[in-house]
């Protein structure tokens, strides 16, 4: 989590190398002064470098966030109520909770592919050529980035929700579940 928060700091501090304005003080609708546009084009480089950077770090963090992420799902999750199944206990909102959280998986997953495209997108253009697309398209990355954000909150609390079924199912069902142990 505090690898998502870092790095999409240094996107925001990317932008800002570019603009000398927080990103939140633009309207979107404004356009661009010659200022901003002679900025962007003397930053570049190093904008350029930052994104870079960014990318390069991204893609070994989402690699393996999404194995945790599927490891949570596939081996804990799926077999225990695959397990609680057989044994005929009603594991119902277990199973609810892991539906939710396979579909926040594939959020997830896709998120991060626009994501990563774009980022892609941003290291091919030539910001100094090109300095207003190059910012707009920093900002549209800003957007995916907090999509993927959102995803992994989403699949932190879908986690912490398993848990605390798992919990009250044990509540629930402790006299059985010893019936079943011994």
């Amino acid at each position: 989590m505090k690898s998502v928060f870092m790095s999409l700091t240094a996107l925001l501090v990317a932008t800002f190398v570019l603009t000398g304005l927080p990103v939140f003080a633009q309207d979107a609708s404004e356009a661009m002064t010659d200022e901003h546009i002679a900025r962007i084009k003397a930053n570049c480089q190093a904008a350029m470098g930052t994104i870079g950077r960014i990318h390069a770090y991204d893609a070994p963090t989402y690699i393996n966030r999404n194995q945790t992420y599927f490891s949570i799902s596939d081996k804990m999750m799926a077999r225990l109520n695959a397990r609680l199944a057989v044994n005929r206990f009603d594991a119902s909102a277990l199973v609810k909770t892991a539906s939710n959280y396979n579909d926040t998986l594939t959020q997830f997953r896709s998120a991060y592919k626009q994501y990563d495209d774009s980022m892609a997108d941003i290291l091919r253009m030539d910001c100094k050529r090109q300095p207003v697309t190059f910012y707009d398209k920093v900002r549209q990355t800003q957007e995916e980035r907090r999509k993927v954000n959102e995803a992994v909150l989403e699949l932190k609390s879908l986690i912490d929700q398993y848990e605390q079924g798992v919990e009250s199912f044990q509540i629930q069902h402790a006299a059985q579940l010893s019936g079943v142990r011994s």
